[in-house]
């Protein structure tokens, strides 16, 4: 019973796994189907489409077309081709004209010469009779197409001619220009090419103008137009001029020459400096022409003149709190100068009001750019470091300040050797600076004293008159002295007050300190101090300088220790 059963299962199992096979294979043969349907879809939608296109084509498009043929055979190739044909009619029937009139001379028996033209006009004239018709619908046809073509060729004709005024003077042609502009342009370049005496010769010119057609390039230039006056004027030649901005600076015979002044001229201003610019400010020009004869100067008056200067005449607003005197140091002239060139100039001329100033230019500029590097300094900074140890007036420098390098690259420009400008295009930090520390005390000295003394000359303990009587009076303090102690540091002996005192004799500039305590110390025959009256200074402080000064035998310090005001040995109190 197991073994069948066992069996059964086995041949389900089988069953169902064939199911899912077949059923896998159903679904996919199902989706490829379904894209089959879809493109047969796509392809009749197009195939439709196309139909109706073609249809739509055929209902409309074609009869427009059949009704455009049908109409240019009618309106156009059935009236050509039947002029075409009647005009070939016509050509033979005129070929038989010869023949026909021979044969009416034979007939009249008129032979002469004006009876055979005759007959041939005659029949000349039937025949036109005959196709009259067809010669009035040519002369209708081909008579507009003549005019139309006669004023296109007018107006080809109109529009590619050019068109120019005629100048004329005297009676001479002198050439076509655009406009009167030109001439005038002319007669402005004349000027600077004729003498100044020239002037009124320039004035009683009157040119006469008029309207013509001119073939293509025939058009004059002021500088043309300004030859041809020259041309039929007397005492000119010819020459080279140099202009600056179109204005004529001097004429000279050499082109050769003009190039190597100008060129001496550039190099006065050059320096050997890499990258360095050197030209000419203003559009510079060599023109050959002709010139009036006055105009040209030797090589050598052709430098002097390129190397003076002009006058040029500016105008100045004034300014609040400018005067006539002020004005005429701003534009570098006399007081005399402006005053003449602005007449009714008051001193104090009313602000915003307009002043003529007379400038000074080079006639022949040159400007020199160039690349400068220089070196700057970099100032160290000082620094403090604060010592709660020390009193607030110790300062003592531990580290010694250094100034930074800094190159700067600039780029300068000079107009004629003189600098007008100076840029700076970038700066490198070479070395930097070094900050100077300085250690500084914050412990503020007290103003009574300790009651214990220190030495007052550091470094130096030999006493050269003690304490006591000497000469048969008190010596009321000590001496202290040895070589070479000018000028050495005398310090305070106990923090204190300080009273400076300075006499001819005795003492001379000597200081008090009183230490609040009953106890003060004095420093006579100093030859310097570094504290004021006031001034409270603590134990060890540099407060003077040993010297010389009073009623003294030679450099020392006296140094007194008082109590209550009275001097008692010092030596006692070390």
């Amino acid at each position: 019973m197991s073994i069948f059963n066992s069996k059964n299962a086995g041949s389900e199992r089988a069953a169902k796994n064939k199911c899912v096979e077949k059923s896998g294979k159903i679904k996919k043969y199902s989706m490829f189907q379904k894209i089959f349907r879809i493109l047969c879809y796509v392809g009749l939608k197009i195939q439709f489409k196309t139909y109706n296109l073609r249809r739509r084509f055929r209902k409309f498009l074609f009869p427009l077309g059949q009704r455009i043929t049908a109409f240019a055979g009618r309106c156009i190739v059935e009236p050509v081709c039947g002029a075409a044909r009647e005009f070939c009619d016509i050509c033979v029937e005129v070929a038989k004209i010869p023949a026909r009139a021979r044969g009416l001379k034979k007939k009249s028996g008129n032979k002469t010469l004006s009876s055979g033209i005759k007959r041939t006009a005659g029949l000349l004239h039937d025949e036109r009779m005959l196709h009259k018709d067809f010669f009035s619908g040519v002369f209708n046809t081909v008579l507009p197409i003549i005019c139309i073509g006669a004023l296109i060729s007018v107006a080809f004709y109109v529009t590619s001619s050019n068109r120019a005024i005629e100048v004329s003077y005297n009676g001479k042609l002198l050439g076509y220009i655009e406009d009167e502009k030109v001439y005038n342009d002319a007669i402005q370049l004349l000027r600077q090419r004729m003498a100044n005496s020239s002037d009124d010769y320039i004035s009683t010119m009157t040119p006469t103008y008029s309207l013509s057609a001119t073939d293509a390039g025939v058009n004059m230039t002021a500088e043309s137009l300004c030859e041809a006056i020259l041309a039929d004027s007397r005492n000119v030649d010819d020459a080279y001029g140099l202009y600056i901005d179109g204005e004529l600076c001097a004429a000279a015979k050499s082109y050769g020459d003009i190039q190597f002044i100008m060129e001496t001229f550039l190099d006065k201003y050059k320096t050997g400096t890499p990258g360095e610019s050197v030209a000419f400010m203003g559009k510079t020009e060599i023109v050959k022409g002709l010139y009036d004869a006055d105009k040209i100067v030797s090589s050598e008056n052709f430098e002097k003149t390129i190397s003076t200067k002009r006058t040029e005449t500016q105008v100045y607003t004034v300014m609040p709190g400018d005067t006539a005197e002020s004005i005429a140091n701003i534009a570098n002239m006399s007081y005399d100068r402006l005053m003449a060139l602005n007449e009714n100039l008051s001193d104090v001329p009313e602000e915003g009001s307009s002043v003529l100033l007379e400038k000074e230019l080079p006639v022949l500029a040159v400007q020199t750019v160039r690349n400068v590097t220089v070196e700057e300094k970099i100032p160290y900074s000082k620094k403090t470091v604060k010592d709660d140890t020390q009193y607030t007036t110790y300062s003592k420098c531990v580290t010694k300040g250094e100034n930074g390098v800094r190159e700067i690259v600039q780029q300068v420009t000079e107009i004629n050797g003189v600098q007008v400008a100076c840029d700076v295009l970038y700066s490198t930090v070479v070395k930097q600076p070094v900050d100077a520390v300085y250690v500084v005390g914050t412990k503020k000295a007290s103003r009574v004293g300790s009651g214990a003394f220190t030495w007052p000359v550091p470094g130096v303990k030999t006493i050269s008159s003690p304490y006591g009587y000497r000469w048969g009076r008190l010596h009321k303090g000590v001496d202290i002295s040895t070589s070479g102690i000018y000028g050495r540091t005398v310090v305070a002996a106990d923090s204190g007050v300080v009273t400076v005192k300075n006499s001819a004799t005795g003492y001379g500039l000597h200081i008090i300190i009183s230490h609040g305590n009953s106890y003060s110390t004095c420093y006579a025959h100093l030859s310097a101090v570094n504290v004021k009256t006031g001034d409270v200074v603590a134990k060890g402080q540099a407060i003077a300088k040993v010297g010389n000064s009073g009623s003294s035998t030679g450099p020392h310090l006296h140094f007194e220790i008082r109590k209550n005001n009275v001097p008692g040995n010092p030596m006692n109190y070390f």
